[in-house]
């Protein structure tokens, strides 16, 4: 059957016995036909709200198996349903939907009233939707993001001119782009023992190719590490090193635009439209003109001229490209962060960026650094994961901002939880702070008991932790470039009470694979008054978080059982009608005995 005659037999309309539904399944869209591998598929329906009454139970039928599809989320104009299908043998299916009393089938023939049907079917072996899982190592992992240049300096000897002293007054430092402190890789090795202690899994890096800026998003050339970070030797010691213990390494890759020294650029500017590279870039007219700091004739990223727009659209960039991701990726690294990734074109991501760099280790992830609703980068054809600007908005919304409102920061979450991919949430970014953010104990108006709710929040939440180098020792600071300072190594400027609030949460999530991988459930959301649970076989983890000014009750609605408080290591008992007070400003986890 062609795909014409399947859509048309998709969006089925019911008239009977007075009832009017129209239910939608696509087996072309990954929405409702998800394949994770074979034998795991999750499989969904849509029902078109209106003033008829909506189905009670949806099953879904397999040759052996019968699911039921539980409520996922109303969009307004609909109501979806989800399962998920573990069967070795599904090819075939069709959905049974109960409305009242009356039963009706869906199959590729339309909606009807008796199962003389034709089944969904399906080749497992090549679905109609490609299968998508995230790398199994990702899920839950703990990161750590490093600003290279600020955050430890293990070589002076390959510090730039007119370094500034590690510990200067902010206030008379030069935090910006043309201001060097001295970081580089020796630091970071020379840090190993402090980030292993930490609990960290994977370390994220900013760029560190050849720049002539600190922050190195103009990149001057991709296949060399930048001399002020050391050599490729000092890279591939620190790639070893880590190694050693699991620890992993993701770059960040910045290939929307390169800096005004990249070869193909100087060729540009010293030959005009008679330079080879005339088509690497968006270049109006010649000669290349800027003012200001602003591109006159060609296209920069957000305008800046000392950052102009790649070409990769030309097949000459790709092969370069190709070429920079085969020579860093058989150094042994884990995958990219792309920078800027909704301004590069989906088509490069998707025909050349994947094919290329999962055809040389399927293991490596791929995260896009987009800031918004981001379901179009996790569709299985460009990125496994991206950075998760959405939880840090919903955190510090419902944290910080007055009214602390629980019910708002569920229908924030859940506005992707519900609607990303299942497979991509343990490997999404849940980060509180970046390069590119004030940072989380700033934004929270310096108050350590609103930042361990934060905190909490985030190594408990469905999702993969990020933590910005010194978040975890109270460091503050404004957006760019104040939240660039130097780490602070002198032990008498941490915040204590931070850094042993981040050790127990990462202890916590590595003794839990329920806080890695478990399923994700909120209990209650009333007031300022948040409770959820993570769940894995016989793991049951409940979280209740109050950043409000005023202690408030939970009443469990059922009997849980006997669970043991993991911070006061206290019994408490879960039971109907039994209250659980949570103080004001204040969290509790609990852990079933």
């Amino acid at each position: 059957m062609n795909k014409f005659l399947i859509v048309l037999f998709l969006l089925t309309t019911l008239i009977a016995m007075g009832y009017q539904i129209e239910v939608t399944h696509d087996q072309h869209n990954r929405t409702y036909f998800n394949p994770v591998e074979p034998g795991v598929i999750f499989v969904s329906v849509s029902v078109e709200k209106n003033e008829w009454t909506i189905p009670e139970k949806v099953f879904i039928v397999t040759s052996n198996k019968e699911f039921e599809l539980s409520y996922l989320r109303n969009t307004g104009d609909s109501f979806y349903y989800r399962t998920k299908v573990i069967d070795s043998d599904f090819e075939k299916y069709y959905f049974r939907i109960i409305v009242e009393d009356n039963v009706f089938y869906l199959g590729q023939n339309g909606m009807i009233e008796n199962e003389t049907l034709e089944p969904f079917r399906f080749d497992k072996e090549k679905p109609p939707v490609d299968y998508f899982d995230t790398p199994e190592w990702s899920k839950g992992r703990i990161y750590y993001q490093i600003f290279p240049e600020r955050f430890a300096n293990g070589n002076e000897n390959n510090d730039p001119p007119q370094t500034q002293d590690w510990y200067l007054d902010p206030e008379r430092a030069n935090l910006g782009p043309d201001g060097f402190f001295g970081g580089d890789l020796q630091g970071v090795i020379d840090k190993f023992d402090y980030l292993e202690n930490l609990g960290v899994e994977t370390i994220y890096f900013n760029p560190i190719f050849e720049s002539i800026s600190s922050h190195k998003y103009d990149t001057t050339d991709y296949m060399k590490i930048d001399d002020n970070f050391g050599t490729e030797k000092t890279f591939e010691k620190l790639l070893n090193t880590y190694s050693e213990e699991d620890i992993n390494v993701i770059l960040d890759g910045v290939f929307n635009h390169t800096g005004t020294e990249f070869f193909a650029f100087k060729d540009i500017r010293e030959k005009g439209e008679n330079s080879e590279y005339a088509d690497w870039y968006f270049i109006k007219s010649f000669p290349i003109r800027s003012y200001g700091g602003i591109a006159m004739n060609y296209t920069g990223w957000a305008g800046y001229a000392h950052m102009p727009k790649l070409n990769v659209n030309n097949d000459d960039v790709r092969n370069y490209i190709e070429s920079v991701i085969e020579k860093w990726g058989n150094k042994g690294i884990a995958g990219w962060r792309l920078d800027v990734a909704n301004e590069v074109p989906f088509e490069f991501w998707k025909d050349f960026f994947r094919p290329l760099v999962k055809g040389m280790d399927a293991s490596d992830i791929l995260v896009a650094e987009y800031w918004g609703y981001a379901k179009t980068f996790l569709t299985g054809n460009s990125f496994d994961s991206v950075m998760n600007y959405l939880f840090r908005d919903a955190v510090i919304e419902y944290v910080a901002r007055a009214g602390h409102s629980s019910s708002k920061f569920k229908t924030m979450t859940e506005y992707y939880l519900n609607s990303y991919p299942p497979q991509v949430l343990d490997s999404l970014w849940n980060l509180l702070g970046s390069h590119d953010t004030e940072r989380i104990l700033t934004a929270l108006y310096g108050d350590i008991k609103l930042a361990k709710i934060a905190i909490t929040l985030q190594f408990t939440f469905k999702g993969s932790p990020v933590i910005y180098y010194g978040d975890e020792i109270g460091m503050k600071g404004y957006s760019d470039p104040d939240n660039r300072k130097p780490m602070y190594w002198k032990e008498e400027m941490w915040n204590k009470k931070m850094l042993e609030h981040y050790r127990a949460l990462i202890n916590l999530r590595k003794e839990h694979s329920a806080l890695r991988t478990g399923d994700h459930n909120v209990i209650y959301s009333e007031d300022s008054l948040f409770v959820f649970e993570r769940v894995l076989d016989d793991e049951h983890i409940i979280v209740l978080t109050n950043p409000g000014d005023t202690s408030l009750k939970w009443l469990p609605g059922k009997d849980y059982g006997e669970y043991v408080d993991v911070f006061d290591n206290v019994n408490i008992t879960v039971e109907q009608g039994n209250a659980i007070v949570v103080p004001a400003k204040s969290f509790i986890i609990i852990n079933k005995n």
